[in-house]
């Protein structure tokens, strides 16, 4: 069967259900449409799910309980797919074409959402307003925004660990989606980068939650970014490093004179620098190739010199 008619079978049976069906209900009441073998039906079945949602259709992710407790369910909620009509007066269309327009998402979505009010701009490429600011967006988002509505506990994987969250807000800093709430697993707040979540997010079935009342999202986001929950425990936040004499001016330059720390008789010297934003600190060091040597807690030493060895075996790889 060819995968487009597939696709539109299985968003037809998600739309007309009434409660999350399991994949192996979906591979029944699909007979013959997905491989026999179970690894490449649930390949199948994940690549049809993206085709979906690249579309922008919401498929609901939820974790049943009793004897399907563990399983996975799907379907699709016809009121957060389909769209009424919204009655806007023709300044209020104006004023949505403009927002569309300053502001890039990342992805087509703003323009897809004006085609789905079915709104001609009636302006030419020259007449409308020039890109102002770019904020990424992530697949993620919308199940994210779902679960913060509803007050609904979400499961997802992180660094290689399975996290339960209470998802209080979303804050966009510096390019990058942040998820804010309680992490059930150590019962504090805790910070997530939205595309560093590695696995898909899941609203838990009968998990719900209450937000603080005063919670405000900016606010609660870490100033500190070692306090971000993929940030590595390096033994402090200023690493000494010695710069070979060939850059040094380059390091003063960019740190300043308060940086020195000590200049040595070949001509290299030491620097104290910030290394508080591990990945920073290592982009930044890789730059100087075999000019610059960690000193410098020793926790951070030995883990800069893990981390080449790793670089080592991929490129060897």
């Amino acid at each position: 069967m060819h995968q487009l008619e597939r696709v539109t079978n299985l968003l037809a049976l998600l739309l007309s259900t009434r409660r999350h069906l399991t994949f192996d209900e979906i591979r029944n009441e699909l007979k013959g449409q997905y491989p026999d073998n179970l690894v490449a039906a649930r390949a199948a079945f994940e690549r049809d799910k993206a085709i979906l949602r690249d579309e922008g259709i919401p498929i609901s992710s939820e974790v049943q309980g009793g004897d399907k407790a563990g399983i996975t369910g799907y379907r699709i909620d016809r009121s957060a797919y389909e769209l009424g009509d919204l009655q806007l007066t023709g300044h209020e269309a104006a004023a949505l074409r403009i927002a569309v327009s300053a502001l890039r998402m990342g992805q087509s979505w703003g323009e897809e959402a004006l085609w789905k009010v079915d709104m001609d701009s009636g302006s030419t490429a020259s007449q409308r307003p020039v890109v102002q600011a770019s904020l990424p967006v992530d697949q993620k988002l919308p199940t994210l925004h779902e679960a913060m509505s509803r007050l609904r506990v979400v499961s997802f994987t992180y660094n290689g660990r399975a996290r339960e969250l209470e998802p209080f807000g979303l804050l966009a800093r510096s390019g990058w989606w942040y998820l804010v709430g309680n992490d059930r697993s150590v019962d504090a707040m805790r910070t997530f980068r939205v595309d560093r979540i590695s696995s898909e997010v899941i609203l838990l079935e009968g998990e719900t939650f209450e937000r603080p009342l005063r919670f405000d999202v900016r606010t609660s986001f870490p100033t500190d970014l070692k306090e971000l929950p993929d940030s590595i425990d390096v033994g402090g936040d200023i690493a000494k490093v010695r710069i070979d004499a060939t850059d040094v001016n380059a390091v003063l330059g960019q740190y300043g004179p308060e940086s020195l720390v000590e200049r040595h008789s070949d001509g290299s010297a030491t620097f104290v620098i910030p290394c508080a934003n591990v990945q920073a600190f290592e982009h930044w060091l890789l730059g100087f190739l075999d000019r610059a040597e960690v000193l410098e807690p020793a926790k951070l030493r030995q883990h800069v010199v893990e981390w080449l060895t790793a670089l080592a075996r991929g490129v060897q790889a």
